[in-house]
């Protein structure tokens, strides 16, 4: 959390159980409370990997290689053809 000492107030809300037994036993593995776990999903929420999102990510990936690509050891430029090979068996 940011600061421990700053005002909290309630927000009920109402959730699957399914999400609450999952919240529940990740407070319970990690010896917190619930709303410790809850505060800190609804602050790192994750960005869903869309496809049109890896799209974007790897087209800017791709555009910074080509730029980098004389000056990166051997091992890179492999790394790279073994990513756009993965990436051929999407399509």
């Amino acid at each position: 959390m940011k600061n421990d000492k700053e005002k909290k107030v309630p927000l009920p809300i109402n959730v699957p159980q399914w999400l609450f037994d999952e919240i529940d036993h990740e407070a319970k593995e990690k010896g917190v409370n619930r709303t410790d776990v809850a505060v800190y999903r609804l602050q790192h929420y994750p960005i869903p990997l869309t496809p049109a999102l890896m799209m974007e990510l790897q087209n800017g990936a791709n555009k910074k290689y080509e730029e980098l690509k004389d000056d990166q050891p051997e091992e890179a430029i492999e790394i790279q053809r073994k990513v756009m090979e993965l990436w051929s068996f999407l399509k």
